[in-house]
């Protein structure tokens, strides 16, 4: 059996690798972006509400930032989920709150899943180059992409209906560090699953 060291020494060779790979990094990079934008979409720090002109109330484009904005920092609207310091509205229609922390969290779980996916695709890439057959790494890579549904409860409550949405609530507590395992630990699986980098 494997030390966990060892664990985290060829998961950092297996994300170092991929991201000195041109085309891993940058599927990488656009996984992360788009999961950062689904993330914040969906615990309600962008909003698009085409039914409402914004225009009439506030100038576009405009900033505008909390009076006590020091104080909201770590401010909790609700389990894992943060007061926005910042009023963004970029075009009509759009509203964009930025939250340090749920900007943060939303980086964090994206990063881990877009380095999931280069190290897949890499694994894959090299998979092929040494005629081996399967899907090493590709499978490791689907939880962390599947993961951007399971941080927000809003979300799923739509999309499940009202009955499920108590029982999601109960719940809410945990999904954050649901994703965050699940993505890591996807991530130590994957690197596992690929061939040695050089």
């Amino acid at each position: 059996m494997s030390r966990p060291g060892s664990w985290l020494g060829r998961a950092g060779r297996a994300v170092a690798a991929a991201l000195r790979d041109r085309r891993a990094r940058r599927a990488a990079i656009a996984v992360a972006v788009a999961y950062l934008g689904v993330y914040l979409l969906a615990v309600g720090d962008v909003t698009i509400t085409p039914a409402s002109d914004l225009s009439r109330f506030v100038d576009l484009p405009s900033l505008q930032v909390a009076p006590d904005w020091t104080a909201k920092l770590l401010g909790r609207r609700a389990a894992f989920a943060y007061e926005p310091v910042l009023a963004l509205y970029p075009v009509n229609h759009v509203t964009v709150l930025v939250a340090p922390l749920d900007l943060a969290m939303g980086l964090l779980l994206g990063g881990l899943a877009g380095l999931n996916l280069a190290v897949a695709l890499l694994a894959r890439r090299a998979s092929r180059a040494c005629r081996l057959r399967g899907l090493p790494g590709l499978l490791g890579a689907l939880p962390a992409l599947l993961t951007g549904a399971t941080c927000c409860v809003p979300t799923l409550a739509l999309a499940l209906g009202a009955q499920f949405t108590l029982a999601l609530l109960a719940v809410g507590d945990w999904l954050f560090p649901l994703a965050l395992a699940v993505t890591t630990t996807s991530l130590l699986w994957s690197a596992q699953q690929a061939p040695a980098p050089p």
